[in-house]
Protein backbone atom coordinates (compact mmCIF):
# COMPACT_ATOMS: atom_id res chain seq x y z
CA UNK A 1 0.00 0.00 0.00
CA UNK A 2 1.28 3.40 -1.01
CA UNK A 3 1.95 5.91 1.81
CA UNK A 4 -0.55 8.75 1.97
CA UNK A 5 1.97 11.50 1.41
CA UNK A 6 5.35 12.06 -0.18
CA UNK A 7 8.26 10.71 1.81
CA UNK A 8 10.75 13.15 0.32
CA UNK A 9 10.67 16.89 -0.34
CA UNK A 10 10.68 17.74 -4.04
CA UNK A 11 13.73 19.79 -5.11
CA UNK A 12 11.78 22.02 -7.54
CA UNK A 13 8.21 22.81 -8.55
CA UNK A 14 6.65 20.29 -10.88
CA UNK A 15 4.77 21.36 -14.01
CA UNK A 16 1.01 21.07 -13.81
CA UNK A 17 0.85 18.35 -16.41
CA UNK A 18 3.57 16.32 -14.73
CA UNK A 19 1.85 16.68 -11.38
CA UNK A 20 -1.43 15.47 -12.86
CA UNK A 21 0.33 12.45 -14.31
CA UNK A 22 2.05 11.72 -11.03
CA UNK A 23 -1.24 11.91 -9.15
CA UNK A 24 -2.69 9.25 -11.43
CA UNK A 25 0.23 6.86 -11.32
CA UNK A 26 1.40 7.52 -7.75
CA UNK A 27 4.27 9.61 -6.39
CA UNK A 28 7.42 9.03 -8.40
CA UNK A 29 9.61 8.80 -5.31
CA UNK A 30 7.22 6.97 -2.99
CA UNK A 31 8.22 3.62 -1.54
CA UNK A 32 6.49 0.73 0.11
CA UNK A 33 6.75 1.18 3.89
CA UNK A 34 7.46 -2.50 4.37
CA UNK A 35 10.55 -2.11 2.20
CA UNK A 36 12.13 0.69 4.25
CA UNK A 37 14.55 0.52 7.18
CA UNK A 38 13.83 3.66 9.20
CA UNK A 39 17.02 5.12 10.69
CA UNK A 40 16.58 7.13 13.90
CA UNK A 41 20.22 7.69 14.90
CA UNK A 42 23.52 7.84 13.05
CA UNK A 43 27.06 7.45 14.43
CA UNK A 44 30.11 8.65 12.48
CA UNK A 45 33.77 8.25 13.40
CA UNK A 46 37.16 7.55 11.84
CA UNK A 47 37.95 3.88 11.39
CA UNK A 48 40.95 2.68 13.45
CA UNK A 49 44.27 3.05 11.58
CA UNK A 50 42.47 4.31 8.50
CA UNK A 51 41.17 7.44 6.80
CA UNK A 52 37.85 5.74 6.17
CA UNK A 53 34.65 6.50 8.00
CA UNK A 54 33.16 4.07 10.46
CA UNK A 55 29.38 4.39 10.26
CA UNK A 56 26.66 2.90 12.42
CA UNK A 57 22.93 3.10 11.75
CA UNK A 58 20.25 2.66 14.40
CA UNK A 59 17.31 1.04 12.60
CA UNK A 60 13.86 0.70 14.17
CA UNK A 61 12.35 -2.78 14.50
CA UNK A 62 8.64 -1.97 14.03
CA UNK A 63 7.39 -5.28 15.42
CA UNK A 64 9.28 -4.96 18.69
CA UNK A 65 8.60 -1.25 19.03
CA UNK A 66 4.85 -1.82 18.85
CA UNK A 67 4.86 -4.31 21.70
CA UNK A 68 3.68 -2.94 25.01
CA UNK A 69 5.10 -3.76 28.40
CA UNK A 70 1.83 -5.46 29.28
CA UNK A 71 2.20 -7.95 26.43
CA UNK A 72 5.40 -9.42 27.71
CA UNK A 73 7.87 -7.16 25.97
CA UNK A 74 9.32 -9.57 23.41
CA UNK A 75 12.69 -11.21 23.12
CA UNK A 76 14.36 -8.66 20.88
CA UNK A 77 15.45 -5.06 21.29
CA UNK A 78 13.40 -2.35 19.52
CA UNK A 79 16.35 -1.39 17.31
CA UNK A 80 19.15 -3.03 15.37
CA UNK A 81 22.59 -1.52 14.77
CA UNK A 82 24.40 -1.94 11.47
CA UNK A 83 28.08 -0.99 11.05
CA UNK A 84 30.01 -0.29 7.88
CA UNK A 85 33.34 1.25 6.84
CA UNK A 86 33.64 3.38 3.73
CA UNK A 87 35.66 6.18 2.17
CA UNK A 88 32.60 8.45 1.88
CA UNK A 89 29.31 8.66 3.73
CA UNK A 90 27.38 8.18 0.51
CA UNK A 91 29.30 5.02 -0.29
CA UNK A 92 28.75 3.75 3.24
CA UNK A 93 24.99 4.12 2.96
CA UNK A 94 24.90 2.21 -0.32
CA UNK A 95 27.37 -0.40 0.93
CA UNK A 96 25.08 -1.03 3.90
CA UNK A 97 22.67 -2.72 1.48
CA UNK A 98 24.92 -5.77 1.78
CA UNK A 99 23.81 -6.10 5.41
CA UNK A 100 20.39 -4.48 5.66
CA UNK A 101 17.51 -6.28 3.90
CA UNK A 102 15.63 -3.00 3.40
CA UNK A 103 16.57 0.38 1.97
CA UNK A 104 17.82 2.80 4.62
CA UNK A 105 15.48 5.75 5.11
CA UNK A 106 16.97 8.84 6.83
CA UNK A 107 14.11 11.33 7.04
CA UNK A 108 13.50 10.35 10.68
CA UNK A 109 17.07 10.69 11.95
CA UNK A 110 16.81 12.51 15.26
CA UNK A 111 20.43 12.40 16.44
CA UNK A 112 23.83 12.28 14.74
CA UNK A 113 26.67 11.34 17.12
CA UNK A 114 30.22 12.15 16.02
CA UNK A 115 33.33 10.44 17.34
CA UNK A 116 36.01 12.44 19.12
CA UNK A 117 38.69 11.17 16.74
CA UNK A 118 36.73 12.41 13.74
CA UNK A 119 36.12 15.73 15.50
CA UNK A 120 39.84 16.23 16.08
CA UNK A 121 40.64 15.40 12.45
CA UNK A 122 37.99 17.82 11.20
CA UNK A 123 34.24 17.73 10.62
CA UNK A 124 33.86 20.09 7.67
CA UNK A 125 33.91 17.45 4.94
CA UNK A 126 31.06 15.35 6.39
CA UNK A 127 28.58 18.20 6.08
CA UNK A 128 28.84 18.19 2.29
CA UNK A 129 26.83 14.97 2.34
CA UNK A 130 24.19 16.37 4.72
CA UNK A 131 23.67 19.49 2.61
CA UNK A 132 23.35 17.52 -0.63
CA UNK A 133 21.07 14.83 0.77
CA UNK A 134 17.35 15.37 0.33
CA UNK A 135 16.61 12.85 3.09
CA UNK A 136 18.63 13.81 6.17
CA UNK A 137 17.06 16.75 7.99
CA UNK A 138 19.38 19.64 8.82
CA UNK A 139 17.41 20.00 12.07
CA UNK A 140 18.77 16.69 13.39
CA UNK A 141 20.62 17.10 16.69
CA UNK A 142 24.42 16.84 16.75
CA UNK A 143 26.42 15.39 19.66
CA UNK A 144 30.06 14.42 20.32
CA UNK A 145 30.86 11.04 21.92
CA UNK A 146 33.36 12.07 24.58
CA UNK A 147 36.01 9.56 25.71
CA UNK A 148 34.27 6.72 23.92
CA UNK A 149 32.71 5.33 20.78
CA UNK A 150 29.63 6.94 19.19
CA UNK A 151 28.53 3.41 18.30
CA UNK A 152 28.25 2.55 22.01
CA UNK A 153 26.04 5.57 22.61
CA UNK A 154 23.46 4.78 19.94
CA UNK A 155 23.42 1.06 20.78
CA UNK A 156 23.10 1.38 24.56
CA UNK A 157 19.72 0.41 26.00
CA UNK A 158 18.28 2.90 28.46
CA UNK A 159 15.32 2.76 30.87
CA UNK A 160 12.12 4.72 30.17
CA UNK A 161 12.76 5.03 26.43
CA UNK A 162 12.40 2.29 23.83
CA UNK A 163 14.48 4.18 21.29
CA UNK A 164 17.98 5.32 22.21
CA UNK A 165 17.62 8.24 19.81
CA UNK A 166 14.69 9.53 21.87
CA UNK A 167 16.73 9.16 25.05
CA UNK A 168 19.71 11.08 23.66
CA UNK A 169 17.56 13.84 22.24
CA UNK A 170 15.34 14.07 25.31
CA UNK A 171 18.22 14.20 27.81
CA UNK A 172 20.05 16.87 25.81
CA UNK A 173 16.96 19.04 25.43
CA UNK A 174 15.83 18.76 29.05
CA UNK A 175 19.30 19.39 30.49
CA UNK A 176 19.79 22.49 28.34
CA UNK A 177 16.48 23.83 29.65
CA UNK A 178 16.86 23.24 33.40
CA UNK A 179 20.61 22.81 34.04
CA UNK A 180 22.37 24.83 31.31
CA UNK A 181 25.77 23.20 31.13
CA UNK A 182 25.11 21.74 27.69
CA UNK A 183 23.64 23.07 24.50
CA UNK A 184 21.27 21.78 21.83
CA UNK A 185 22.93 22.12 18.42
CA UNK A 186 21.51 21.10 15.05
CA UNK A 187 23.36 20.24 11.84
CA UNK A 188 22.34 23.53 10.24
CA UNK A 189 23.73 25.51 13.21
CA UNK A 190 27.18 24.01 12.73
CA UNK A 191 27.18 24.49 8.96
CA UNK A 192 26.37 28.19 9.34
CA UNK A 193 29.19 28.66 11.86
CA UNK A 194 31.69 26.76 9.69
CA UNK A 195 31.16 29.08 6.72
CA UNK A 196 31.19 32.22 8.88
CA UNK A 197 34.70 33.60 9.60
CA UNK A 198 33.35 35.53 12.59
CA UNK A 199 32.22 32.56 14.68
CA UNK A 200 33.24 29.00 15.55
CA UNK A 201 30.81 26.14 16.27
CA UNK A 202 30.18 24.31 19.52
CA UNK A 203 28.61 20.88 20.02
CA UNK A 204 27.42 19.21 23.22
CA UNK A 205 29.33 16.23 24.60
CA UNK A 206 27.95 12.89 25.72
CA UNK A 207 29.49 10.04 27.72
CA UNK A 208 28.63 6.42 28.38
CA UNK A 209 29.43 5.72 32.03
CA UNK A 210 29.57 2.21 33.45
CA UNK A 211 29.67 -1.22 31.86
CA UNK A 212 29.62 -0.61 28.10
CA UNK A 213 29.37 -4.35 27.39
CA UNK A 214 26.23 -4.73 29.50
CA UNK A 215 24.78 -1.59 27.90
CA UNK A 216 23.56 -3.53 24.86
CA UNK A 217 22.12 -6.42 26.86
CA UNK A 218 18.37 -6.27 27.38
CA UNK A 219 18.75 -7.89 30.80
CA UNK A 220 20.42 -4.70 32.02
CA UNK A 221 17.00 -3.03 31.87
CA UNK A 222 15.68 -5.48 34.45
CA UNK A 223 18.02 -4.11 37.14
CA UNK A 224 16.79 -1.45 39.58
CA UNK A 225 20.29 0.02 39.64
CA UNK A 226 21.44 0.30 36.00
CA UNK A 227 24.90 -0.99 35.14
CA UNK A 228 25.43 1.99 32.86
CA UNK A 229 24.09 5.43 32.11
CA UNK A 230 24.36 8.10 29.44
CA UNK A 231 25.41 11.50 30.72
CA UNK A 232 25.89 14.88 29.10
CA UNK A 233 29.48 16.05 29.41
CA UNK A 234 30.63 19.54 28.51
CA UNK A 235 30.63 21.67 25.38
CA UNK A 236 33.08 20.97 22.56
CA UNK A 237 34.83 24.01 21.08
CA UNK A 238 35.94 23.98 17.44
CA UNK A 239 38.60 25.94 15.64
CA UNK A 240 38.57 25.89 11.82
CA UNK A 241 36.41 22.78 11.84
CA UNK A 242 38.55 20.80 14.30
CA UNK A 243 37.88 19.97 17.94
CA UNK A 244 40.08 22.33 19.97
CA UNK A 245 38.99 21.77 23.56
CA UNK A 246 36.15 21.48 26.04
CA UNK A 247 34.21 23.75 28.38
CA UNK A 248 33.02 22.00 31.53
CA UNK A 249 30.90 22.76 34.59
CA UNK A 250 30.87 26.47 35.51
CA UNK A 251 32.73 27.58 32.38
CA UNK A 252 30.13 25.81 30.21
CA UNK A 253 27.43 27.62 32.16
CA UNK A 254 29.32 30.91 31.76
CA UNK A 255 29.46 30.43 27.99
CA UNK A 256 25.70 29.90 27.86
CA UNK A 257 25.10 32.99 30.04
CA UNK A 258 27.22 35.10 27.71
CA UNK A 259 25.52 33.82 24.56
CA UNK A 260 21.99 34.30 25.96
CA UNK A 261 21.14 30.61 26.08
CA UNK A 262 20.38 30.09 29.77
CA UNK A 263 16.71 29.33 30.35
CA UNK A 264 17.02 27.98 33.88
CA UNK A 265 19.80 26.64 36.07
CA UNK A 266 21.07 26.44 39.64
CA UNK A 267 23.97 28.36 41.16
CA UNK A 268 25.40 27.54 44.57
CA UNK A 269 26.89 30.31 46.71
CA UNK A 270 28.92 30.29 49.90
CA UNK A 271 27.31 31.72 53.01
CA UNK A 272 28.70 32.37 56.50
CA UNK A 273 31.78 30.33 55.79
CA UNK A 274 29.80 27.34 54.55
CA UNK A 275 30.85 26.30 51.07
CA UNK A 276 27.95 26.26 48.61
CA UNK A 277 25.49 26.80 51.45
CA UNK A 278 22.83 28.48 49.33
CA UNK A 279 21.21 27.26 46.11
CA UNK A 280 19.75 29.86 43.76
CA UNK A 281 17.37 28.93 40.95
CA UNK A 282 17.94 31.09 37.89
CA UNK A 283 14.55 31.62 36.26
CA UNK A 284 15.35 34.27 33.67
CA UNK A 285 18.45 35.59 31.92
CA UNK A 286 19.10 38.09 29.16
CA UNK A 287 22.51 38.81 27.62
CA UNK A 288 23.90 41.18 25.02
CA UNK A 289 27.37 41.92 23.66
CA UNK A 290 29.00 45.01 22.24
CA UNK A 291 32.18 44.66 20.17
CA UNK A 292 34.31 47.62 19.12
CA UNK A 293 37.89 48.36 18.12
CA UNK A 294 40.13 50.98 19.68
CA UNK A 295 43.65 51.63 18.44
CA UNK A 296 43.69 48.35 16.56
CA UNK A 297 42.58 46.24 19.53
CA UNK A 298 39.24 44.49 19.95
CA UNK A 299 37.16 45.46 22.97
CA UNK A 300 34.21 43.32 24.09
CA UNK A 301 31.54 44.28 26.63
CA UNK A 302 29.21 41.50 27.78
CA UNK A 303 26.12 42.53 29.72
CA UNK A 304 23.90 39.99 31.50
CA UNK A 305 20.79 40.53 33.61
CA UNK A 306 19.47 37.52 35.51
CA UNK A 307 16.61 36.87 37.92
CA UNK A 308 16.41 34.06 40.41
CA UNK A 309 14.81 32.59 43.51
CA UNK A 310 16.30 31.12 46.64
CA UNK A 311 15.85 27.35 46.41
CA UNK A 312 17.66 26.09 49.50
CA UNK A 313 19.58 27.45 52.50
CA UNK A 314 22.02 25.46 54.60
CA UNK A 315 23.29 28.30 56.79
CA UNK A 316 21.78 30.53 59.45
CA UNK A 317 20.98 33.73 57.58
CA UNK A 318 17.86 35.86 57.58
CA UNK A 319 16.44 36.30 54.09
CA UNK A 320 13.81 38.81 55.25
CA UNK A 321 16.55 41.45 55.56
CA UNK A 322 17.16 43.57 52.47
CA UNK A 323 20.87 43.88 53.24
CA UNK A 324 21.25 40.08 53.21
CA UNK A 325 19.51 39.81 49.83
CA UNK A 326 21.68 42.55 48.36
CA UNK A 327 24.82 40.73 49.50
CA UNK A 328 23.55 37.50 47.95
CA UNK A 329 22.93 39.32 44.69
CA UNK A 330 26.45 40.71 44.77
CA UNK A 331 27.95 37.28 45.50
CA UNK A 332 25.88 35.75 42.71
CA UNK A 333 27.03 38.45 40.30
CA UNK A 334 30.71 37.91 41.16
CA UNK A 335 30.44 34.12 40.83
CA UNK A 336 28.72 34.38 37.45
CA UNK A 337 31.35 36.83 36.16
CA UNK A 338 34.10 34.36 37.11
CA UNK A 339 32.35 31.64 35.06
CA UNK A 340 31.80 33.90 32.05
CA UNK A 341 35.35 35.24 32.02
CA UNK A 342 36.67 31.70 32.53
CA UNK A 343 34.79 30.58 29.41
CA UNK A 344 36.13 33.55 27.43
CA UNK A 345 39.73 33.05 28.53
CA UNK A 346 39.55 29.32 27.74
CA UNK A 347 38.26 30.04 24.23
CA UNK A 348 40.94 32.69 23.76
CA UNK A 349 43.64 30.14 24.53
CA UNK A 350 42.45 28.16 21.51
CA UNK A 351 41.83 31.30 19.41
CA UNK A 352 38.32 29.97 18.89
CA UNK A 353 35.61 32.64 18.84
CA UNK A 354 32.72 30.41 19.91
CA UNK A 355 30.85 33.49 21.15
CA UNK A 356 30.47 34.98 17.68
CA UNK A 357 32.08 38.30 18.60
CA UNK A 358 33.39 38.53 15.05
CA UNK A 359 29.81 38.51 13.78
CA UNK A 360 28.99 41.53 15.97
CA UNK A 361 32.03 43.41 14.69
CA UNK A 362 31.18 42.60 11.07
CA UNK A 363 27.56 43.66 11.51
CA UNK A 364 28.09 46.96 13.32
CA UNK A 365 31.63 47.95 12.29
CA UNK A 366 32.23 46.45 8.83
CA UNK A 367 35.20 48.72 8.07
CA UNK A 368 37.01 47.61 11.24
CA UNK A 369 36.08 43.99 10.57
CA UNK A 370 37.76 44.00 7.18
CA UNK A 371 41.02 45.00 8.87
CA UNK A 372 41.11 41.92 11.13
CA UNK A 373 39.00 39.45 9.16
CA UNK A 374 41.91 37.35 7.89
CA UNK A 375 43.51 37.12 11.34
CA UNK A 376 40.38 37.10 13.48
CA UNK A 377 41.54 34.22 15.67
CA UNK A 378 44.58 36.21 16.77
CA UNK A 379 42.54 39.38 17.28
CA UNK A 380 39.97 37.51 19.37
CA UNK A 381 42.68 35.93 21.52
CA UNK A 382 44.05 39.39 22.39
CA UNK A 383 40.68 41.08 22.92
CA UNK A 384 39.94 42.99 26.12
CA UNK A 385 36.76 41.55 27.63
CA UNK A 386 34.61 43.20 30.28
CA UNK A 387 31.62 41.52 31.92
CA UNK A 388 28.70 43.21 33.65
CA UNK A 389 26.31 40.90 35.50
CA UNK A 390 23.21 42.27 37.24
CA UNK A 391 21.62 39.73 39.56
CA UNK A 392 18.14 40.15 41.03
CA UNK A 393 16.61 37.81 43.63
CA UNK A 394 12.83 37.88 43.24
CA UNK A 395 11.60 35.32 45.77
CA UNK A 396 12.95 33.57 48.84
CA UNK A 397 10.44 30.75 48.97
CA UNK A 398 7.81 29.95 51.59
CA UNK A 399 10.22 30.53 54.47
CA UNK A 400 11.77 33.89 55.37
CA UNK A 401 14.26 32.66 57.92
CA UNK A 402 16.27 29.49 57.44
CA UNK A 403 15.56 26.55 59.73
CA UNK A 404 19.10 26.82 61.07
CA UNK A 405 18.53 30.45 62.09
CA UNK A 406 15.29 29.57 63.85
CA UNK A 407 17.09 26.79 65.67
CA UNK A 408 19.74 29.28 66.84
CA UNK A 409 17.05 31.72 68.01
CA UNK A 410 15.39 28.93 70.00
CA UNK A 411 18.69 28.08 71.70
CA UNK A 412 19.26 31.76 72.61
CA UNK A 413 15.74 32.20 74.04
CA UNK A 414 16.21 29.19 76.28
Amino acid sequence: MKPGKRLFKLAMAVLATAFAAASLSGCWNSRELNKLAIVTALAIDRAPDSDKYKLAFQVVMPGELSRTSGSGGGNSTPVSIYEIEASTLFEGIRRASKQVPRQLFFSHVQVVVLGERLAKDGIEEIFDFFERSHEVRLTSMLLIARDGSPLNLISSLVPMEKLQANALQGASTLSSQIWSESTVVEIDDVIRKLINPGAEPTIGGLKLIGDDKAATNKKSLEQTVPSHRIELSGIAMFKEGKLAGWLDDGFAKGFLFATDRVRSTVMNLNCEGKREGIALEVVRSKASSKVTMKKGKVKVDISVTAEGNVGEVKCGISLDKLSVLRKLEKDWSEAAKVDILGAVYTAQQYKADIFGFGEFLERYHPKEWRKVKDEWGEAFAKADVNVSFRAVIRRTGMRGKSLLEKTKEGEISE
